[in-house]
């Protein structure tokens, strides 16, 4: 990849709340990898984090979303409102019912949000800096889109446009300004790709935090490097440390994996312990292939575009050119996921198939295989909500038993495509 001078490159921060900590730990990781934009744009909290960027305060970014609790932002009084909202973002059929009972307030009292602003932004120092500050709000009632760059503001009124970038009605309170009436800015866009387009930068990096993805057009564009995370990064409002230390490492980690410094999809691997796996990554992808033909043998009523169920599980979520690594450690992750391995951490190989037989029921699995041979599997997903870290031990130990499934087996396993892709991973890295 060609170095990314900052003068044509332009980091865009989306709106999310007290998602905020993972825009903190990508830029973190740009700065590590020395990649530094000479224009940023954010949304309400991207806002924020945008404005300190400008200035050249990571250090006093990170403090912040280090310590940061939703009593720091709103007043005592107003806490009581949080799981309302809360709600509201879940469920926007609940807006009115929201706005009448808490009309009196009209939305939570944010002094302690503006003091805040106030503390941690230098508009002075904003203006100095050589990037160049760009925000998003939306005027109301008209909900037109409102463009501002650092350039275009009065003196003085950078904390007043913060404010109503992020003032993410009926929740906020809406914020006077000029004689007009805003709210959040991610009503209009919540990743403001358009913003840098339209400046003329020549390579985007778009950090999209949002509750649903913005801009999905521009994922494939040579030109913009997209990143969502694909792991869950909590409420709105869920302002909590502990949380946020989180989220800055997921955010660190998935902005490393797309400037190819861990490879991965959900998870991190070490990328130099990866490569090492090829030649098993492509063993691997051989036997699969294997299973998947056997499961179509016999069957001449089978639908073609189902004759792939355990390859399409893989396929979606690893991006068009991945390679037999990419493939190998996406099956790994699958099963991480179902035992719940903690995902904000960077793992070598060894160190991840440890994890994985520290969370996996495998004694209590090898102790119950003697009633599930005779093509007894069905048993396991009985119960109403079975237990699927206990099912992919068992059939790992049943493939390790039989090597391969019976044909009683694979027709019932043939319903769950992820438990046996699992069993037949653990099979291969255990």
């Amino acid at each position: 990849m060609r170095p990314l001078l900052p003068s044509q490159t332009a980091l865009v921060l989306g709106g999310g709340g007290a998602k905020g900590a993972y825009e903190i730990g990508a830029i973190a990781a740009l700065n590590e990898l020395g990649i530094q934009a000479g224009s940023v744009y954010g949304v309400s909290v991207g806002a924020l984090n945008a404005a300190m960027y400008a200035q050249g305060d990571l250090e006093r970014a990170e403090a912040l979303w280090a310590s940061i609790r939703l009593s720091d932002l709103v007043s005592p009084e107003s806490i009581k409102m949080a799981d309302d909202a809360e709600a509201l973002f879940d469920h926007p059929e609940k807006l009115l019912e929201f706005i009448s009972r808490n009309a009196q307030n009209r939305g939570m009292d944010v002094t302690p949000f503006r003091q805040i602003v106030a503390s941690y932004v230098d508009e002075a120092a904003v203006r100095r800096s050589t990037v160049r500050l760009g925000l998003l709000a939306t005027r109301f009632p008209s909900m037109n889109r409102v463009e501002k760059r650092i350039s275009d503001m009065e003196e003085g009124s950078l904390h007043d446009w913060l404010m109503a970038s992020s003032a993410c009605y009926p929740a906020f309170p809406m914020v006077n300004l000029g004689g007009e009436r805003y709210i959040d800015g991610g009503f209009g866009d919540n990743t403001p790709v358009d913003m840098a387009i339209r400046d003329g930068a020549r390579h985007i990096i778009a950090l999209d935090i949002g509750r649903n993805p913005s801009h999905t057009q521009y994922r494939q564009r040579p030109n913009i490097t997209y990143i969502r995370t694909t792991h869950p990064l909590g409420g709105l409002l869920t302002f909590d440390p502990a949380r946020s230390a989180q989220n800055r490492t997921l955010g660190y980690n998935d902005t490393l994996r797309a400037f190819g410094r861990l490879r991965g999809t959900r998870y991190a691997f070490d990328p130099t312990d990866a490569q090492a796996l090829y030649s098993r990554a492509e063993d691997f992808l051989v036997r699969l292939s294997q299973v998947e033909a056997r499961l179509q043998l016999g069957n001449a009523l089978t639908r073609r575009d189902n004759a792939a169920p355990l390859f399409s599980l893989l396929e979606e979520q690893l991006r068009p050119g991945a390679d037999a690594i990419d493939y190998f450690l996406r099956a790994c992750e699958l099963c991480a996921e179902i035992a719940e391995v903690n995902p904000a951490q960077t793992f070598t190989f060894d160190a991840f198939t440890d994890e994985l037989r520290a969370r996996l029921p495998l004694e209590k699995a090898e102790a119950m295989l003697s009633s599930l041979r005779g093509g007894l599997i069905g048993v396991l997903f009985s119960p109403p909500q079975p237990d699927r870290k206990l099912i992919i031990a068992c059939l790992y130990h049943l493939l390790q038993r039989e090597h391969m499934f019976s044909s009683l087996a694979m027709h019932t396993l043939s319903a769950f495509p992820r438990e046996m892709l699992c069993a037949l991973t653990l099979r291969e890295i255990l």
